[in-house]
């Protein structure tokens, strides 16, 4: 969709700045992008790109009305990860009442569609280990988890959308890995944990598992869900379905790796280094991953289709070996 005028929030981050990098290579010339940053975002990054960078928060309806005053899609990528509890209010405001300001403020300037990033921890799970889909109800005990929790009200607002007439498509990858060498932004703390395991500094395994998918691909996700993606669907983006054992053989292979021999973590140790998360978290005021719900998660052997979004938006995903060696060389 050429000559389109697009604004993306949270394109300093590593999904956005993704999908901004692809957006700018696809369509050079043909598009205006605007960036809306946070006044505290280090928006170093954006300088040498032909964007316009408005400064606004999420937050903030007023500013955000006026940052999407003329625009024809947006991309709405910016939000908070975190599982640790004391963060359950800041979850919800970020995602919730921040994709609930950005929805009504695509409906005030008639914004044409809005493609809203979702997550894999918005979607439900089955009850018999079966790849969930994009149909599969959310369940009583994802509620106990403040992202999931969050992500899932953050959908509904955008549905929320759609049926006051905004035309609304949902991008849900699973956990996203992978180094773009040409995005000095393509940074995340997943990508961290990966590296350790390819260093032998990280020898306990969950005993769960979950999908993983290529930034790349979730750059190419968006895009096609912005160019075919039907109106108020959701589309599962996940390259490869793998319990966490898996995976660490998978990393132990590669050329160079470190990797030892590899333990399943202990319950008590899992408790342990859930509450000692918790507590980091609290001290720090710092978002963290490691936390009692997402060791309990990780326990979990979940797996999503990914059959949508190879039909309809015609996805492609890369090898895994292809997507692990960009993090480790």
């Amino acid at each position: 969709m050429p000559n389109s005028s697009i604004v993306i929030t949270g394109a300093t981050g590593y999904i956005g700045s993704q999908i901004l990098l692809a957006l700018l290579s696809r369509f050079s010339g043909q598009l205006s992008i605007r960036v809306i940053a946070r006044q505290s975002s280090d928006c170093s990054f954006l300088e040498s790109l032909p964007v316009d960078v408005v400064r606004a928060d999420i937050l903030d309806p007023l500013a955000l009305n006026e940052a999407f005053r003329g625009a024809d899609t947006v991309f709405h990528c910016a939000g908070l990860i975190s599982y640790t509890g004391n963060f359950r209010n800041a979850l919800y405001e970020n995602n919730v009442v921040g994709t609930r300001n950005v929805v009504n403020a695509c409906i005030l300037n008639n914004v044409r569609r809005l493609v809203l990033t979702s997550s894999i921890a918005a979607v439900g799970s089955t009850e018999d280990g079966s790849p969930a889909s994009e149909l599969t109800t959310f369940q009583e005990w994802q509620r106990r988890n403040g992202y999931m929790e969050a992500k899932h009200l953050a959908e509904l607002e955008g549905l929320r959308g759609v049926a006051e007439g905004l035309d609304v498509v949902l991008v849900n990858p699973g956990v996203v890995i992978g180094v773009d060498q040409n995005n000095s932004a393509s940074l995340s703390s997943s990508n961290e944990v990966l590296r350790l395991i390819y260093q032998g500094r990280l020898p306990l395994c969950p005993s769960g598992g979950t999908g993983f998918v290529d930034v790349r691909d979730v750059a190419d996700a968006h895009i096609a869900a912005w160019q075919k993606g039907r109106t108020g669907e959701r589309y599962l983006v996940v390259g490869h379905n793998l319990l966490f054992r898996e995976l660490f053989d998978r990393i132990g292979s590669l050329a160079g790796s470190s990797m030892g021999p590899v333990f399943m973590v202990p319950d008590t140790f899992g408790f342990l280094a859930g509450l000692g998360g918790e507590i980091w978290s609290i001290v720090t005021n710092s978002p963290s991953f490691i936390s009692l719900e997402s060791i309990r998660i990780s326990s979990r052997p979940l797996s999503y289709s990914n059959s949508r979004s190879v039909q309809e938006l015609n996805l492609r995903y890369r090898e895994l070996s292809e997507t692990l060696m960009t993090i480790v060389t």
